[in-house]
């Protein structure tokens, strides 16, 4: 592989996520809002124990946006319940088109143009047993940049359990497999652990639920912490969150509305490396 593309990957999955650490990327609104928390109720959540779906009546989310670096996000899934067990399928794609492509001699206008991707299929299942709740799930993975392309195969795990003080813990365990090389370079799964707990609080007709967590990524050599509430009145909904680490702070804010079977959920993510505002805005419809 030239060395541009080494140095390209190199800068570009730091900064970008682009590579496979695009599969530990925020793809809905509530999880940009809020943080990656494995307590974190979600169509498509981090933690495969929380798959939230109603008895009998599918579900179908589509989430669009943008990450830092302008990459774009987009995510859709369906989930389904039968007898206290939620199925989940979904994908997700992250890329961005207009790389591009220089030599070492000075010019206005590149050589060429050329993108780079993301793309997963998820399938997953979650168990509840009493007030505790199980989950699995497999993603295929493809990611390529250039003409060069890599393949593999992901596990996820989940647990969750409820305690009678409306506190809930979780962890998960993500992208425990193996990507086939890019040309002659290794790709690594970002594996990473989650552990965190909730607490939902309520007055009357209002609900608030603390969130904190914190998260450690085989690909990062520090760990993540992640602080976020969720404000609730009758159809009215309010998220905010904090993520911080080593050399990164970043904060964020979401609104979001729920109207008769949709409900709609706008999130905005401030962070300090100054590299652009990523938004992600979040459909969910539920079927009759």
């Amino acid at each position: 592989m030239p060395i541009i593309f080494k140095i390209f990957i190199l800068f570009h999955v730091a900064l970008y996520g682009i590579g496979s650490q695009f599969l530990i990327l925020p793809f809905s609104s509530k999880e940009l809002s809020i943080g990656s928390h494995p307590t974190l109720f979600e169509h498509d959540p981090v933690n495969p124990s929380l798959y939230h779906a109603v008895e009998d009546r599918p579900s179908i989310s589509f989430n669009q946006g943008t990450w830092f670096g302008d990459v774009g996000l987009t995510q859709a899934g369906c989930n389904f319940e039968k007898n206290n067990v939620i199925t989940h399928f979904g994908f997700k794609y992250s890329g961005i088109t207009d790389l591009e492509f220089r030599n070492d001699s000075p010019s206005d206008s590149p050589l060429s143009y050329f993108s780079s991707f993301g793309l997963s299929f998820d399938a997953g299942k979650a168990f509840i047993r009493g007030n505790q709740r199980y989950g699995i799930s497999i993603s295929y993975v493809h990611f390529g940049i250039f003409t060069y392309e890599s393949r593999g195969l992901g596990l996820n795990f989940g647990y969750s359990r409820d305690f009678l003080n409306k506190t809930k813990i979780g962890i998960v365990v993500q992208n425990i497999g193996k990507m086939s090389e890019l040309q002659t370079d290794d790709i690594l799964l970002p594996q990473r652990i989650l552990l965190g707990c909730s607490k939902e609080f309520n007055f009357n007709q209002i609900k608030n639920s603390v969130y904190t967590s914190i998260e450690k990524n085989s690909l990062i050599s520090s760990a993540k912490i992640h602080v976020g509430n969720h404000f609730n009145w009758t159809r009215f909904n309010l998220y905010s969150g904090f993520s911080s680490s080593t050399s990164v702070m970043e904060s964020s804010i979401g609104v979001g509305l729920l109207l008769s079977r949709f409900e709609v959920v706008y999130g905005l993510r401030f962070g300090s490396q100054n590299i652009g505002i990523p938004q992600i805005i979040s459909i969910r419809f539920l079927m009759s």
